[in-house]
């Protein structure tokens, strides 16, 4: 029997009922995909190499807002809640995994924690920026479905094709264009929304690192049981990657 990568998925801690959670999508889309799920807890930040060194890819989560002492180009929001520790946890695994050139998938939050471990903006608030153009999510409490399209060639493109398609998006926060440093990790965008706002990038170079704004660990028919497409071309990578 073929050994399952290990892919590490990082969790949220719930101050309310003290409980690191997850939400299954994300153990179960990997699962189906292949791939060993292991739950990362948020814990002190020395952990974050043991931990990297004991999986073969890296999942980032969505979650909380990401505190803007953290990234350039955002303010605190009035009522939305910010994590100091994921954030620096997050932001330490991350640029561990980036170091590594570690087969790394960023979901929601998790894109916004590589664009920001990068040296790159994010959008404080979507509705600011796009008038209403796409709604990136219905309410607090709601997500919604709008279009991207796929840029051709990309990672995005050759897990779904290069048709617009439909996603399902639950943040406000968003990603600035990139800016590219002297020297540093340079990411291309591969997925915009109908408002011309980034959905997705890619990092350039040779490592399998993606981050997107949409949740395809959530399915618009819960009875599916096939993995989504770019959670599969993702363990997949890892599997490769981890090959002796």
């Amino acid at each position: 029997m073929c050994m399952r990568p290990r892919i590490g998925v990082t969790s949220r801690f719930r101050e309310a009922i003290q409980s690191h959670s997850i939400h299954r999508g994300y153990v179960e889309q990997v699962a189906r995909a292949g791939g060993l799920p292991v739950v990362i807890p948020c814990l002190a930040e020395e952990l974050c190499e043991p931990y990297l060194s004991a999986v073969d890819g890296l999942l980032l989560t969505g979650g909380e807002d990401i505190d803007p002492a953290h990234c350039t180009g955002t303010t605190a929001q009035p009522g939305y809640p910010y994590q100091p520790g994921r954030d620096r946890f997050e932001i330490r695994l991350a640029r561990s995994a980036l170091d590594r050139g570690l087969p790394t998938l960023g979901i929601c939050r998790g894109a916004q924690i590589l664009h920001t471990v990068t040296g790159n903006p994010l959008i404080s608030h979507v509705p600011d920026v796009n008038q209403g153009l796409v709604a990136h999510r219905t309410s607090l409490t709601e997500p919604s479905r709008h279009c991207v399209t796929p840029v051709a060639g990309s990672k995005i493109a050759d897990a779904y094709g290069e048709q617009p398609l439909k996603v399902t998006s639950y943040h406000h926060q968003g990603l600035g264009e990139p800016e590219q440093a002297p020297g540093g990790i340079g990411w291309r965008v591969t997925a915009r929304s109908d408002d011309s706002l980034a959905e997705a990038i890619e990092r350039e170079g040779p490592a399998w690192t993606v981050g997107v704004l949409w949740h395809p660990e959530l399915p618009a028919d819960p009875g599916d049981i096939e993995p989504d497409p770019l959670i599969a071309a993702f363990v997949s990578a890892v599997s490769a990657a981890a090959a002796p």
